[in-house]
């Protein structure tokens, strides 16, 4: 007994010098697969990088039941590993709002007011004031508090100030990609220089300021984005970071190729979107695009399909119908908007991302020339098949008398990396230079970046959904960031899935087994235990 009394007081000692040192230490271990609780690389060398001072303010009300309570854990732990890694050069604080407030502040949260419609507000009070001004926004949030369930006003937000300069994440509602939000606005914060992005212009695009003002607003939080014409230019400037061309309907003139071209072998990144076919969403109407961009994507040993990708895995999209005396709307499946559940894996641009979907594709191909290297960032699934012209489109076409072969998957866009040959390169060596023109590069000078995607319809409104956008916003930091920065923005998003070749018999079984399994293995060991005991009893009985 004297020998139990003191490994349990052994015990109960460690657990308490556990918690002292627990109180003036931080650490971890990050269990996950793709490490989503772990400090990136690429924010310590962010955090390295610091000249001066950055104070993170958090803006957190306590009191919160459970699931907010624990955003606001997982915030502070957060922030204590920035701290640690800065290696002093950052500094938070966590205040509740509330615990701010004056004895006026608290008198005027009391005066509710009527309009003349008779709805009941209140002013504001000096610290929701101070909080606006800052970009900090409340949240109403449901708690249940006295037997009643209520609606509170809470604060979910940070705010980093750097210099005279600061950043804002006005409310907190999910953690997950938070770790990315506060990197990319300390490298805004401290940058000297905004990356520019040009979008080409003058082939009957699609307007940005009509098809793609999402994109575009996304692009504009991080980078410039630029219009570029080339009609009277034969290069495009140095300034420049990242060129998209986004889904011409006419040829590129010869100059413009040029341009393109040579703007690849400076070691700049180009992302081409390139539609098959330009179709009108409200009628489907469609007309031929021809951009005059194939024998230049062969010299990089990239190949366009002329045919569409239909698939069976795809989005929907709603009909009329009459029933009766009314017209409803019915969703129908429609294969010629292929819905990517899961990208390809290899690429930041595409690893962990999944439900995007390729409006009106082509296949796009890729063998990378000697010194570059090819990835595929997308397929279509192995139920796909390749339409042949004339496209018909037609919503309602009667899948269940055709025979459709299936010949997926398809790969709808790859991207190529690496030393690249000019496709003027016979040009650059047999052609002069000309006096104040620029010299003809025959290869890249450093690592050129190109990806191609069979539709330019997958970043235009309409489908901007959460997976095309973060494709979109991955797509654009690989072109003009480092790579490490954009492959934090996919952590946490990753779904484990069962694979779709598993047997309904199996998938029962696993179903079942996660109900009902470990339950029924308490019950056994419960069993067992009790057989023991009863087994021991009768021993000492006899």
């Amino acid at each position: 007994m004297k020998s139990l009394s003191m490994t349990a007081l052994a015990v109960l000692g460690s657990l308490v010098l556990i918690n002292l040192v627990g109180l003036t230490k931080f650490g971890r271990i990050d269990v996950t697969s793709d490490k989503m609780y772990t400090l990136s690389q690429a924010s310590k060398d962010t955090l390295s990088t610091l000249e001066d001072p950055v104070t993170i303010t958090a803006y957190f009300t306590e009191d919160l039941p459970p699931q907010f309570a624990g955003q606001a854990r997982y915030v502070r732990d957060l922030l204590q590993e920035y701290r640690a890694a800065s290696k002093g050069k950052l500094s938070f604080e966590f205040i509740d709002p509330s615990k701010q407030e004056t004895d006026e502040d608290k008198k005027t949260k009391r005066e509710v007011k009527q309009d003349i419609f008779g709805r009941q507000f209140r002013d504001q009070t000096s610290i929701e004031k101070e909080l606006a001004q800052n970009g900090i926004q409340p949240i109403e949030v449901r708690v249940f508090s006295e037997d009643q369930n209520q609606t509170r006003r809470v604060y979910h937000g940070i705010v980093l100030r750097y210099g005279e300069k600061k950043e804002v994440i006005p409310a907190i509602t999910d953690v997950r990609g938070l770790e990315y939000n506060v990197t990319t606005m300390l490298r805004r914060l401290t940058r000297t220089r905004t990356p520019v992005i040009g979008i080409l212009q003058g082939h009957e695009e699609p307007k940005l300021e009509e098809n793609y003002r999402r994109i575009q607003g996304l692009f504009s939080q991080l980078y410039e984005v630029r219009p570029i014409t080339l009609d009277t230019k034969d290069r495009i400037e140095d300034t420049v970071d990242g060129l998209i061309v986004l889904g011409p309907k006419t040829a590129l003139k010869e100059t413009e190729l040029k341009a393109i071209d040579q703007f690849i072998m400076k070691g700049k990144s180009v992302a081409f979107f390139v539609d098959a076919l330009q179709v009108n969403l409200k009628d489907l109407q469609q007309s031929e695009a021809n951009p005059g961009l194939a024998p230049l994507l062969a010299t990089y040993g990239i190949t366009l399909s002329d045919g569409l990708v239909a698939d069976v895995s795809s989005a929907t999209v709603n009909m009329e119908e009459r029933r009766g005396f009314m017209n409803l709307q019915v969703p129908v499946p429609y294969p010629f908007i292929p819905m990517v559940r899961r990208l390809e894996n290899g690429s930041p641009v595409s690893e962990g991302l999944g439900q995007v979907t390729f409006p009106f594709t082509t296949a796009v191909t890729a063998v990378p020339p000697a010194g570059a290297t090819a990835l595929v960032l997308a397929k279509s699934s192995a139920k796909s098949w390749m339409e042949k012209k004339p496209f018909n489109i037609d919503a309602r076409r009667e899948w269940q008398s055709e025979n459709v072969q299936f010949t997926g998957p398809y790969s709808l866009a790859v991207q190529v990396t690496g030393k690249l040959k000019s496709h003027y390169a016979a040009e650059a060596n047999t052609s002069p230079a000309t006096a104040g023109a620029s010299p003809i590069l025959a290869e890249s000078v450093g690592e050129s970046h190109i990806a191609v995607f069979g539709s330019a319809t997958i970043v235009a409104d309409s489908f901007a959904q959460q997976g095309n956008q973060m494709l979109a916003l991955n797509l654009a930091d690989w072109m003009v960031l480092d790579p490490a920065l954009l492959s934090m923005r996919n952590r946490g998003m990753a779904q484990a899935q069962l694979k779709p070749e598993i047997s309904e018999g199996t998938r029962n079984l696993t179903k079942f087994g996660n109900a009902l399994g470990v339950p029924l293995l308490f019950v056994l060991f419960g069993l067992l235990r009790w057989r023991m005991r009863e087994g021991r009893r009768a021993a000492v009985t006899v």
